[in-house]
């Protein structure tokens, strides 16, 4: 539990180190990020493929493999949305959103090639010893879907071509990200968790994906009622 509790903290730290010190160069040169992202997937890959143990190393690998990386990307992109439009914090973050969001499906490689084609292969079987575990996986596939729509149609040289009225539609599929996200780790982890049989860990990560998804339904639901009063109020003047 301690490992997966520190891997969480250094994701959330380099997510926010990424996100406020190296912002302008995040949005000035993205592409060396990318790069970093995509070489911390294949160095994370070839640790796992070539069977190696490192002592000290579980807490970096956790990092990749439970996605704890990648997720604390997302939901710094999903917490963008839910801040108010003139706080410090939105206009600092909303012009590197789109590039937070790309960094977040890279690393998310990492955790999808490792478990996808461990599992699809013996879906049947899994179906009949696990129906949770199986639904999981066909939530998982989904959520890769929703994943990949968003992050293409976030690429800038793809975003500035695309009619408003086409692009805006799917970017609002990130609502449905979220609740899909939720949905595959509470099938993956929920019922051992609260029976009791599943580790610490991944206890833990169950805690800590609740509380965040909670904490951001609550402020966009704030949100959405803030801007409807707003309507109003201009609408009755």
């Amino acid at each position: 539990m301690g490992a997966d509790l520190v891997s969480a903290l250094i994701s959330a730290a380099i997510a926010l180190i990424v996100a406020f010190p190296l912002g302008g160069a995040l949005r000035r040169h993205p592409v060396p990020f990318y790069l970093v992202a995509l070489a911390l997937v294949v160095a994370h890959l070839w640790y796992r493929l070539a069977g190696m143990y490192v002592a000290g190393a579980q807490v970096v690998v956790d990092v990749m493999q439970k996605a704890y990386l990648s997720c604390a990307f997302l939901a710094l992109v999903m917490f963008i949305g839910v801040l108010d439009e003139q706080s410090a914090a939105r206009r600092r973050l909303q012009p590197i959103r789109a590039e937070l969001s790309i960094l977040s499906f890279i690393l998310a490689l990492g955790h999808t090639i490792v478990f996808l084609p461990s599992y699809l292969p013996h879906f049947s079987r899994v179906f009949l010893s696990h129906p949770g575990m199986a639904a999981s996986i066909v939530v998982a596939i989904l959520l890769v879907v929703v994943y990949v729509l968003l992050t293409v149609t976030s690429l800038h040289v793809l975003r500035v071509r695309m009619p408003y009225r086409v692009w805006k539609p799917i970017q609002r599929l990130s609502y449905a990200m979220v609740a899909l996200l939720y949905a595959h780790i509470l099938l993956a982890l929920g019922r051992s968790a609260f029976l009791g049989h599943g580790s610490a860990s991944a206890q833990l990560a169950l805690v800590i994906y609740t509380l965040t998804t909670a904490v951001y339904v609550v402020l966009r639901i704030r949100k959405a009622l803030r801007s409807r009063a707003a309507r109003s109020a201009a609408e009755g003047r």
